[in-house]
């Protein structure tokens, strides 16, 4: 068997009660952009039913250790300026992702790896999948604002922002964590302060 044609995807949607008869020409944009998300990994529309199902949940499962690694101030306000970000844009669809959640991590001193990680882990509770340009017109608006709500509730209730200090194999255990820039020494003298003052 092969990837599901858009028709045959619609077509098990309605089975499934996903979609009405009539598809609506945003439900169409989803199924094309789902399939160009996730054709690779279907072998028949019946394969999509648990990866349309995920992404229709209003929040998703995230394995323990990895909301530890989220646990500190710096994720927490970053997944909250991406939220901020979604919010105020009018489509999802091309959005240059790559170019912008590094920036927004950029204020928070976290770098792009750990950046993408945290938003990746925060929407899907996986360290893998279709690439953030199509998950975020398929979850849209309201499920990424939820999800982040989320995670950042979940982080902030309990116990707080206080990582577990071990991992299960008994090394420390560090989240991830924002890395301020350094300060060079030529730069402290020129704007007149004492080294090491604010």
């Amino acid at each position: 068997m092969s990837a599901p044609t858009a028709s045959e995807l619609a077509a098990a949607m309605q089975r499934w009660g996903f979609l009405q008869e009539t598809v609506p020409a945003a439900a169409q944009r989803w199924i094309e952009t789902f399939l160009e998300a996730y054709s690779e990994t279907l072998d028949g529309p019946d394969d999509a039913f648990g990866q349309i199902s995920a992404l229709r949940e209003e929040s998703c499962i995230i394995p323990a250790l990895e909301l530890e690694r989220l646990r500190s101030r710096d994720v927490l306000f970053f997944l909250d300026a991406v939220g901020q970000y979604v919010d105020h844009q009018a489509e999802l669809r091309g959005l240059a992702l790559d170019h912008d959640l590094p920036a927004i991590a950029q204020e928070f001193g976290l770098s792009r790896d750990d950046a993408m990680a945290a938003v990746r882990m925060a929407l899907t509770g996986s360290a893998a999948g279709a690439p953030l340009e199509l998950l975020f017109p398929l979850l849209g608006h309201d499920r990424i604002l939820i999800r982040i709500g989320a995670v950042n509730s979940r982080l902030l209730h309990g116990r707080g922002l206080e990582p577990i200090r071990y991992g299960p194999d008994g090394r420390p255990f560090e989240p991830i964590r924002g890395r301020k820039p350094a300060t060079h020494p030529a730069a402290e003298e020129s704007s007149g302060a004492e080294p090491g003052l604010e």
